[in-house]
């Protein structure tokens, strides 16, 4: 699954749209790093290394009317501050996303374009529009 809902966005979506329920907007959206997709089994990086430069961030998104091409784009840089290993922790590979709301609910996730290798000094920055989700249309 590339850049799109996660399986709890798309049933509470489809049962407002067309059944009865109802979904309230989720508030507090933050971005997760994942060593695998979060769909089939990855872990989420900050449970596995003990560092703070793996924690979740902040992340907005702009109304998807501002763009044309059915998706929804970050709309300010996230960034995970510099890796600073912790008790025994090692460089470590991060090759998916995801974004949760407040309660910790998986809305969307993708894949990275390449892995990243987080080292020593080094922070991780997604600038404007690099995490978006999208959904296709029909013709």
């Amino acid at each position: 699954m590339a850049n799109g809902l996660a399986e709890y966005a798309i049933d509470n979506v489809l049962n407002h749209l067309f059944a009865t329920g109802t979904f309230a907007k989720p508030t507090g959206h933050t971005l997760h790093l994942y060593d695998g997709d979060p769909h089939g089994g990855g872990t989420e990086v900050s449970d596995t290394v003990d560092d703070t430069a793996y924690v979740e961030q902040s992340i907005t998104f702009e109304d998807e009317g501002v763009t044309t091409d059915d998706r929804v784009y970050n709309d300010l840089a996230c960034t995970f501050p510099a890796v600073v290993y912790g008790s025994g922790a090692a460089a470590y590979d991060v090759t998916h996303w995801a974004v949760k709301d407040g309660s910790g609910n998986m809305l969307a996730a993708g894949e990275l374009p390449v892995t990243v290798t987080r080292l020593v000094g080094e922070p991780l920055v997604f600038a404007v529009g690099a995490i978006y989700v999208e959904l296709a249309r029909t013709a």
